[in-house]
């Protein structure tokens, strides 16, 4: 579906947040539908950037979607929602901003769409990616959560437009981008997706409906990716084989060629380096040169709150990774660093497996300490104490952030330096507004030390 379409048309917006704001705007300014209906799930006013529409709250949401021939859902309204579901039978179109937006993009002969999902790495490889692209002369957009709301990048015009895609965008879209790009997959359980086999079947959803010329690039080595990339092996090419881009010890390789190597950089982290190779292989392909390419990411400055270096005190290092919202992250997190380790994890409930977490901390004996804290405190704690049997290793389990950070500097003092890793492993939801605010709230602890 594309813009155009909702011309004429009784479309309900369901969802107030930044994308609810947004499309209700451009829709007004252009003045497309014959009438637009907000819904929310809350109770709210109506705001002054709605005036003119009619708003459904909470249990008369239903009587609005009956009225509805569109409806364009917020990533935070689940495509399972009933109410969404029995729309649709009803013959109802649903859509998203995104699938708007990337309609319109994919109808300009002159400009491509690169997609990047996947659970971990979306935001440093699309910025990593739009960088390289517009150093090398082309001009492009970096749109998504960290970048530019694609609603408005759509008045410019680009040879390129990067996106980062979470599953609540790609679970049903109608396009797909001519380019895209998996990092990985990792377990994780939300009620949106309804379950882990829906999230994976959403992500990859992303690439479902690619055409002939289409591409897009997996990570080899992440046993999910290569599972659920099999419904679609026409488009698919791999990266992390030895034939191609790898990484391997913090090193980019091309073939047996090595490309660059992770103390050149700026970026922390082995794991950027694995999705480095798919980068690599997305540049390649569009015909960058990847030496010149090699020596432009030396200049990258990492994002906040992505294994963040925030202070060195004392001869302890302290990580900022509060980005880190699965026990996969930290896991590859504390593969990213050399010498003594003290973890800092906690956050709220996902149901998620502290399993494999353990058994890293348990194999990696350069983990000296962990300290858990908040709703997951207690669960990691948990499995630490079942899985860890080394006798150099000490357990602590705190309330606060502050008490947190006080214990691990002490305790890396006492054995003369080394790394304070804060990776929650869990969302920040129920403690924090957001992931950054988490990721602040660590800084200012560190530099008050």
């Amino acid at each position: 579906m594309r813009i155009g379409d909702l011309k004429g048309k009784k479309v309900a917006v369901w969802g107030l947040g930044a994308e609810g704001r947004q499309i209700t705007a451009y829709l007004q300014k252009h003045n497309l539908p014959r009438e637009i209906m907000l819904l929310n799930d809350t109770p709210v006013s109506l705001p002054e950037w709605g005036k003119g529409c009619r708003l459904f709250l909470s249990e008369d949401i239903a009587a609005g979607l009956k009225e509805a021939e569109i409806v364009i859902r917020s990533p935070g309204v689940s495509i399972y929602r009933e109410e969404l579901v029995a729309a649709r039978e009803r013959g109802c179109a649903v859509t998203s901003v995104t699938d708007l937006c990337l309609n319109e993009f994919l109808a300009r002969p002159n400009c491509r769409v690169i997609g990047v999902s996947g659970s971990k790495g979306k935001s440093t490889s699309v910025s990593v990616l739009a960088e390289i692209l517009r150093k090398t002369g082309h001009k492009t957009a970096l749109g998504g959560n960290i970048g530019t709301p694609m609603i408005e990048l759509l008045d410019g015009d680009y040879e390129f437009v990067v996106e980062e895609f979470s599953s609540y965008q790609a679970a049903d879209l109608t396009a797909s981008p001519q380019i895209a790009m998996f990092t990985n997959l990792y377990y994780v359980h939300s009620d949106w997706h309804c379950g882990h086999e829906n999230y994976c079947r959403d992500k990859i959803h992303l690439i479902a409906a690619q055409k002939d010329g289409d591409v897009y690039f997996a990570n080899r080595r992440n046993e999910q990716l290569v599972a659920y990339t099999q419904a679609y092996p026409e488009h698919r090419r791999w990266y992390n084989e030895e034939s191609g881009f790898h990484a391997e010890n913090g090193v980019l390789y091309r073939g047996k060629e090595k490309i660059v190597g992770i103390e050149e950089l700026k970026l922390s982290g082995y794991h950027n380096m694995d999705n480095l190779a798919g980068v690599f292989s997305v540049l390649e392909y569009l015909g960058i040169d990847i030496r010149q390419a090699a020596e432009l990411l030396k200049d990258f400055e990492p994002l906040p709150h992505r294994l963040q270096k925030v202070a060195v005190k004392n001869g302890v290092c302290f990580i900022n990774d509060s980005i880190s919202t699965a026990p996969e992250a930290a896991i590859g997190a504390m593969k990213s660093f050399a010498g003594n380790l003290a973890l800092i994890s906690g956050g709220q409930d996902n149901d998620q497996d502290y399993r494999p977490y353990a058994e890293e901390v348990e194999n990696n004996d350069r983990v000296k300490m962990a300290v858990t804290l908040f709703q997951t405190g207690p669960k990691i704690a948990a499995a630490l104490r079942q899985h860890v049997t080394r006798k150099d290793f000490e357990l602590q389990e705190v309330k606060t952030l502050e008490q947190a950070v006080r214990l691990a500097y002490d305790k890396l003092q006492a054995l003369g330096g080394g790394t304070v890793l804060f990776s929650p492993t869990s969302p920040s939801f129920g403690f924090y507004k957001n992931f950054m605010e988490r990721g602040e709230h660590f800084m200012k602890i560190v530099r008050a030390l």
